[in-house]
């Protein structure tokens, strides 16, 4: 049986299509509707669908928003289009659309698309080797091995892609070190082109191997995840992988291990070893290979660590207050010092706080800013010291991550404002929503409304029309342009309510300010 999900924001196409498609072909059924994207983002991480339909013009997320979105999930999208959008629906088949259809959709068309998608399914089950379909899993492996709740379905399927004499399995998490410096230079400047470089080089390194096979399951900015399947890394191999990477496209990457299973329910689990064991970077330094069963035999060694006082200290340097992340310090160090540790288990202790505490730089990427006129946290980890120094140094540097991260916090203020304008910018002329433009921003409508005002001056709606005007009034300056001409280009159907709200922010009416206008230039003349 084969699941489509039809999205569309007018209700009679989406009934029409419900009710069409399993009378055109038997093997398939509607296994859900979506008024927008997001809804049928929704549907599609509940329902698994074959197909999904999608018009382009919706409110919130619109059709190529969504196929974009779509690119991460095993499922074929079909753009519908009115003429009008024609141009759109051959862009969308480029960026990855199964094909589109123009409305009004004719029978004939849904029956051979739902034919021809049937057709492509038996084709990808027929493949030699499933864990090269064509489809792309990466967020189904993603969302399972995060243990999502709507994930659980997945399982089957994605065990399926592997091959089927696959005995032990192993999770390797791969991350390129300072992200965020490679993409500014010049030699790479793009995200995607790092990773890429990154990924080939991995791929051709691991065709060599005779003993095993690496799947590339999923990426997430700076880290891609990976399966081994068959003869497990060990550190010695990872290390040798880390410095070819490094050879050959002059990039630093760590690696976590995690340790090995034969069952492929455990994988969730290997799946948190690995991300682990990547931690040791955070202390040991970067280029690293760290396998996560290692690191459990020190833990074991070391019972008794404050992780409550661990959390609550990183807590409150997330939320900016060094001074009770340093009251916190204090109960920490006499609360080591009460159970009468020796000189290695205070060192672990006191480096495994360092590690938790170089996590929040590392995530927020501020490790210039933090570490700027004092001695890397890193070189702690190189040579025996007191709890005096210790304390000392923790000082210094809670205080830089505080400054660090409020300087983080406005910067990325700064860039999600600029982002959020540019598209209100880029998208005036038409009827754009508040709850689109926070979806640009990767916000929540309630919390961006709040954010804009705070940053701008204006609520969304007053920006909004303020910068209509202004384009109106420019536009004005073309005689040739009708007055119900420039009140549609700048996103106004109804020419009266245009002119009513023109005149209530520029003080006369639209024909008022054409009229002074002109007689200006005369004057100017």
């Amino acid at each position: 049986m084969y699941r489509a999900i039809i999205v569309d924001d007018e209700p009679r196409i989406r009934r029409g299509l419900t009710s069409l498609i399993p009378k055109l072909d038997p093997e398939w059924s509607v296994a859900g509707e979506a008024k927008n994207g997001m809804e049928a983002l929704d549907l599609v991480r509940k329902e698994m669908p074959d197909l999904v339909i999608t018009d382009i013009r919706m409110p919130k997320m619109n059709g190529l928003d969504l196929l974009s979105a779509l690119k991460e999930y095993p499922v074929r999208v079909v753009i519908l289009s009115g003429y009008g959008y024609f141009e759109y629906a051959q862009t969308a088949v480029k960026f990855g659309a199964f094909d589109y259809l123009l409305k009004p959709v004719k029978p004939p068309e849904i029956k051979s698309l739902l034919q021809r998608v049937k057709e492509r399914r038996g084709a990808d089950e027929a493949s030699a080797k499933p864990a090269r379909d064509s489809l792309n899993y990466s967020k189904w492996w993603k969302d399972w091995l995060l243990e999502e709740e709507d994930a659980r379905s997945y399982e089957d399927k994605l065990k399926s892609l592997l091959p089927a004499e696959a005995e032990e399995l192993q999770l390797l998490a791969v991350e390129i070190d300072r992200y965020e410096e490679l993409i500014g230079e010049d030699q790479w400047g793009d995200k995607q082109l790092v990773a890429f470089a990154v990924r080939n080089v991995i791929q051709e390194l691991a065709a060599e191997s005779r003993e095993s096979e690496l799947l590339p399951l999923f990426a997430s900015g700076p880290r891609i995840l990976y399966l081994t399947v068959g003869k497990a890394l060990n550190p010695d191999a990872a290390r040798i992988l880390i410095e070819k990477v490094g050879k050959w496209v002059k990039i630093s990457i760590s690696i976590g291990l995690s340790g090995t299973t034969k069952d492929f329910r455990e994988l969730p689990a290997l799946f948190r070893q690995a991300s682990e064991a990547l931690r040791d970077k955070w202390i040991r330094g970067e280029g690293i290979a760290s396998l996560y069963e290692d690191g459990a035999n020190i833990a074991r060694e070391a019972l008794g660590y404050p992780v409550e006082l661990d959390e609550a200290i990183c807590r409150e340097l997330r939320a900016g207050d060094p001074d009770k992340a340093l009251e916190g310090l204090e109960r920490f160090l006499l609360e080591v010092a009460s159970v009468k540790q020796s000189y290695p288990i205070f060192q672990r202790f006191a480096l495994q706080l360092l590690s938790s505490v170089y996590r929040i730089v590392y995530e927020n990427r501020i490790d210039d800013a933090a570490n700027k006129g004092i001695i890397r946290p890193q070189e702690l980890f190189r040579r025996e010291f007191s709890v005096e120094e210790y304390r000392l140094f923790m000082t210094e540097w809670f205080v830089a991550i505080a400054e660090a991260l409020e300087w983080r916090r406005k910067q990325r203020n700064n860039r999600t404002i600029e982002k959020a304008i540019e598209f209100i910018r880029g998208q005036y002329a038409r009827d754009i929503s508040l709850e689109e433009v926070a979806h640009q921003a990767g916000m929540s409508s309630s919390y961006f409304s709040t954010f804009f005002k705070q940053e701008t001056g204006d609520n969304f709606v007053e920006y909004l029309t303020r910068l209509r005007i202004e384009k109106a009034k420019a536009l004005m300056t073309d005689a040739e342009l009708r007055l119900y001409e420039i009140s549609r280009l700048v996103g106004y159907q109804d020419v009266k309510y245009f002119s009513r709200l023109f005149k209530r922010h520029v003080g006369a009416t639209p024909a008022e300010y054409r009229q002074f206008f002109y007689r200006k230039e005369e004057g100017d003349g």
